[in-house]
């Protein structure tokens, strides 16, 4: 199943993919909405445990736990706490069995047959809290396969969020706190963005994205009747040159990236 296989993709689950200025403030920030009575703690669909082991160093005593569908993100885990292999719609816990539950940058993937599933295995699961992290507001743009022309999000976004959405999100679960997370970007970076997709629609197949149709993907998903050779390495750090001082003389602006929200037991 090709959507299964994205997710194995060992790029995905490298130590340092996740260690950068952005994921490090979105994951502290994630972090600072945990009361401080909380004992416990499961992370579902915690990738390679990231956001584990933040919690790890900022509360010690806290049991924590992480689930992860991935086989290679589990075999990949950079914490030491225990993560299992296991779905959000099956999650191997009793009922209220954690204080807390987070899913960050998880919910946006889930298809329509799973999805309010696995909501009500969060409520389920969570005594006392829930957390998540999702993109705001995204402006999903799409990339086309090479190889059979389907249109699809490279990153598997299904849906996107706000505040409304997350606000009745839960049944048993009230939100009670929310807090719009922003990055730096460039002026002008999303129009050329675009304008850049459309006038490389065939070029532009990140080396990650795989075809949920057809299968094909650039680091060995076989033969495409479009799919162009790599280009030279002088060309591309003569590229890259390029775009980075392009890049360096525009201004910067704040731009809205991930909302998170807290939901508490009612």
């Amino acid at each position: 199943m090709p959507e299964q296989d994205y997710y194995e993709a060992a790029a995905f689950w490298k130590p340092d993919r996740y260690i950068n200025p952005d994921e490090t403030e979105r994951l502290t920030t994630c972090a600072a909405f945990i009361t401080d009575d909380a004992q416990s703690l499961l992370d579902v669909g915690c990738g390679n445990g990231t956001f584990l082991t933040i919690l790890e160093r900022q509360r010690p005593a806290m049991r924590l736990n992480g689930l992860e569908r991935s086989r290679t993100a589990v075999q990949s885990a950079i914490c030491t706490s225990e993560v299992l292999e296991g779905a959000i719609t099956a999650i191997p816990f009793a009922d209220r069995a954690f204080d807390v539950v987070t899913a960050l940058e998880v919910i946006e993937h889930l298809p329509y047959q799973v999805y309010e599933h696995g909501l009500r295995e969060l409520e389920r699961v969570a005594a006392k809290g829930i957390l998540l992290s999702v993109p705001y507001r995204e402006n999903r743009v799409f990339t086309e396969c090479p190889n059979c022309g389907c249109r699809f999000h490279p990153n598997y976004h299904l849906r996107s969020f706000d505040e409304h959405v997350l606000e009745h999100l839960f049944q048993q679960f009230d939100c009670a706190a929310y807090e719009v997370v922003s990055i730096d970007d460039y002026w002008l970076a999303p129009v050329l963005r675009r304008l850049y997709r459309l006038l490389n629609r065939h070029q532009d197949y990140p080396k990650t994205a795989l075809c949920p149709q057809c299968g094909y993907t650039r680091s060995g998903g076989g033969h495409s009747r479009s799919a162009p050779a790599e280009s030279a390495s002088f060309l591309n750090r003569v590229r890259r040159y390029l775009r980075d001082t392009f890049k360096a003389r525009l201004p910067k602006y704040k731009r809205k990236n991930w909302i998170i929200a807290y939901y508490q037991r009612k």
